[in-house]
């Protein structure tokens, strides 16, 4: 089928794309980008549309009969062999894979036409879209991937797109640095990721996944297990930004807004959740790993939540908010044992995470600040903006039949049946939730603007701006029932069971979530019957505690107690003794041994024996040179006195 033998060109057009632009894009035009990625990018959202529509909808029977997430196909073709091992680059398709193919295509997408207007007129205008269809390449390449090796090309593609894309604009200092923070802090978790690689192969001697699955529950001990799983943890955590590793995406808004919306929805964060997901089969070996899993989402849901609940910049508590949600999906995996509704709610958060934050850009285009403070009666000069944005607000606080709702109430479920007092946190932390976002949408779209000047100058978006965030609004209020109804969701990962239970009491605590959230909010940002400035002022220890970043300020102390002067200790044993004592020693040894070889060369080479034997050949030449004469007689003469020798000599021999 083509859909299936095909679904390779998926990732590979949009990374073809990217070097295209980057190795030609001087040559095609300043403003020629597009019309490269944006085709390719689109040619993958009906792939994987189609792909996703059969699968998940059993319209597309798989061949094979049992893989890591059920039936699948795979296609596998030698990458390079060394030695014993085979090392291969292959696709696999499952529900799982489709789910997550059509996400990220059609969320990029979106961003990329998006950012037709967002960025109009700004420098490196094709470097900009060369970069987000190579990240877009490399999660894709990641999504369908049928071996580590592979996932690991994808994942670490990824990483250097992040570095780029955040510190796009690096003529400003605070980009270029969130730029290296992102990257020096994703290669932190990188560095356990790739130890799980290595004790993964060195176990099975494959990195296949159908390979692994077949062989893991059979050959894994629960130590070895755990082991393996918590070591690629690390990996999710810097990539997905859990704690303690959150701490450099709040930075990463520092980037344009589409590239937030990019990394916040489809990519890079989403490739932690999938990884567990994908892998959940050495996961659910190790009841270790699966606590580690759901606790430190459930403390960095909770944590994250609170921090967004003070923050003034816009795309910052939208990335509080991202950070959050993802600690509900670790929740649902380890805390639940349920990766279904993890994964579910993967998808469902990609398109109301990336509605939200390219409203917010909207916002910002039209105002030119990320203050919250400065906004305020956005809804009657943006009303579209307001309007999809509202969609994405609705689905993130869960209002019931929205995507979020479905999603965020099998986690619960989950969580409830497996670990009660994570339960509590993620019940806390779904009314934080729904409190911050309400917060969100009132100084933004409500009540009267609260800088005049800003509120006179702004206007709607354009059609290329506009048009992303309807399709986005749609899918975020309706994709979600789609998948819930039919049963859908389950086939992305079919061979585990999803949680079944008190649903009645996960509703009843959802519901009082929701409203206590909305009419703590209204009361205190709308009505005013709460002063929050009172509020701060009363209780400023609690204040300061959810507004300041103290992870940040932890590393910083440790950085500057331990770090700083391990560094100049170090800099000093390299200054004084490597190269003033060893580089330098070794020169000067160097020197001396050249100036010897030197005065050898001079006097014994060159004096004695090139010089000395010259002037030994001059002179027995100069000798010799007195018998070439000229003249026959002085030969004849000198002939004559031979043969009398010869003659006498004979004559004394023969005597």
């Amino acid at each position: 089928m083509y859909l299936l033998d095909h679904a390779w060109l998926v990732p590979v057009l949009p990374l073809a794309a990217a070097a295209v632009v980057l190795l030609f894009g001087r040559y095609l035009g300043e403003k020629s980008a597009p019309f490269i990625t944006i085709p390719a990018v689109l040619y993958g959202a009906v792939h994987s549309a189609l792909l996703a529509g059969g699968i998940l909808g059993g319209g597309i029977a798989l061949p094979e009969a049992q893989g890591p997430a059920g039936a699948f196909y795979q296609m596998t073709v030698d990458w390079f062999v060394t030695g014993p091992f085979r090392f291969e680059a292959g696709v696999l398709i499952d529900g799982l894979s489709a789910a997550l193919l059509f996400t990220v295509t059609l969320v990029a997408a979106l961003i990329q036409i998006y950012s037709l207007g967002y960025m109009k007129g700004a420098a490196r205008f094709n470097r900009y879209f060369a970069y987000l269809s190579l990240f877009t390449g490399g999660m894709l390449l990641l999504v369908v991937a049928n071996n580590f090796l592979q996932f690991f090309v994808g994942w670490e593609t990824m990483g250097v797109c992040s570095y780029l894309l955040i510190g796009f604009e690096f003529e400003r200092e605070a980009a270029a640095q969130a730029g290296r923070k992102a990257f020096l802090t994703t290669r932190i978790g990188d560095l356990g990721f790739t130890l799980g690689l290595l004790l993964l192969f060195t176990t099975f001697g494959t990195f296949n996944f159908v390979q692994l699955n077949e062989r893991a529950a059979a050959e894994l001990t629960t130590k070895a297990a755990t082991m393996i799983a918590l070591l690629l943890f690390c990996g999710s955590v810097g990539k997905s930004a859990q704690m303690p590793l959150h701490v450099w995406l709040p930075d990463a808004m520092e980037g344009p807004t589409p590239v937030s919306a990019l990394i916040h929805a489809a990519t890079m964060v989403a490739a932690g959740v999938y990884l567990v997901g994908r892998f959940f089969f050495v996961f659910q070996l190790s009841p270790v790993a699966l606590q580690v899993v759901g606790w430190t989402g459930g403390i960095t849901a909770l944590v994250a939540a609170l921090s967004a609940v003070t923050a003034s910049d816009i795309k910052k508590v939208l990335a509080y908010s991202t950070i959050s949600q993802l600690g509900f999906m670790f929740c649902a995996m380890g805390g639940g044992h349920d990766p279904q509704a993890g994964l579910f709610h993967l998808v469902t958060h990609a398109f109301f995470k990336a509605l939200m934050f390219l409203g917010a850009g909207s916002v910002i285009h039209a105002l030119h600040t990320n203050d919250l403070w400065k906004m305020g009666g956005l809804a009657k000069k943006m009303p579209l903006t307001a309007m999809t944005f509202a969609a994405g607000w609705v689905a993130i606080i869960g209002v019931p039949l929205t995507s979020g709702y479905f999603s965020k109430e099998a986690i619960l479920q989950a969580v409830l049946i497996h670990n009660p007092p994570l339960f509590c946190v993620l019940a806390f932390t779904a009314f934080l939730t729904t409190f911050y976002m309400t917060r969100l949408l009132i100084l933004a779209f409500l009540g009267d603007p609260r800088d005049a000047h800003g509120f006179s100058h702004a206007q709607e978006s354009g059609p290329s701006m506009l048009m992303p965030l309807v399709i986005l609004a749609a899918f975020a209020l309706f994709v979600g029932g789609l998948l819930h109804y039919n049963g859908n969701w389950e086939r992305m990962l079919p061979s585990v069971q999803g949680a079944g239970g008190p649903e009645d009491t996960v509703l009843y605590v959802s519901i009082a979530a929701l409203l206590s959230g909305l009419v703590l909010a209204a009361s205190m940002y709308s009505s005013r019957l709460i002063d929050p400035g009172d509020l701060a002022r009363r209780f400023p220890m609690i204040h300061e505690f959810m507004g300041r970043r103290y992870a940040d300020e932890l590393y910083s102390w440790a950085i500057r107690t331990f770090y700083t002067p391990f560094a100049a200790r170090v800099a000093r044993i390299d200054d004084q003794v490597i190269d003033h004592g060893m580089v330098d020693g070794v020169g000067r040894l160097g020197g001396f041994f050249s100036r010897a070889y030197g005065w050898f060369d001079d006097k014994i080479v060159d004096g004695i024996l090139v010089d000395g034997f010259g002037a030994l050949s001059q002179s027995a030449g100069s000798v010799v040179r007195r018998l070439q004469s000229g003249f026959a007689q002085f030969y004849l003469l000198i002939v004559a006195l031979g043969l009398s020798l010869m003659v006498l000599w004979a004559a004394r021999v023969l005597r």
